[in-house]
């Protein structure tokens, strides 16, 4: 039924032929639109130079805790800094307690 847009109003059905034949047939002709070919994955910053800080967290965090205050955008890459100076650290002690998991207690807290 055209009219309700019935799969039968503009369907051709058909079966996919057999492996076998499907193999012996050549392969489908251009149909004139050109394939674009799919650049190579783009090369990421390294993780040494990634931000490691959610902005919009932290901007929220502070401008609620500060009264209004606003964040800058240079304060990401300093904070970044700090966490993978931590993680380094944390990593470090629970190398040395034998563990393969970092946690919780592997990071000390600085004041």
């Amino acid at each position: 039924m055209p009219i309700m847009n019935h799969r039968n109003a503009w369907a051709i059905e058909r079966r996919a032929p057999p492996l076998k034949t499907a193999e012996a047939m050549p392969p489908p002709k251009s149909t004139g639109r050109r394939r674009v070919a799919r650049s190579a994955p783009r090369q990421t910053e390294p993780l040494d130079e990634e931000i490691l800080i959610v902005a919009s967290r932290l901007k929220a965090y502070i401008n609620r805790k500060g009264g209004g205050m606003n964040t800058s955008a240079d304060v990401l890459p300093i904070l970044s800094d700090i966490v993978r100076e931590a993680s380094l650290d944390a990593i470090d002690a629970a190398r040395a307690d034998g563990r393969k998991t970092v946690k919780a207690r592997d990071f000390k807290r600085r004041r």
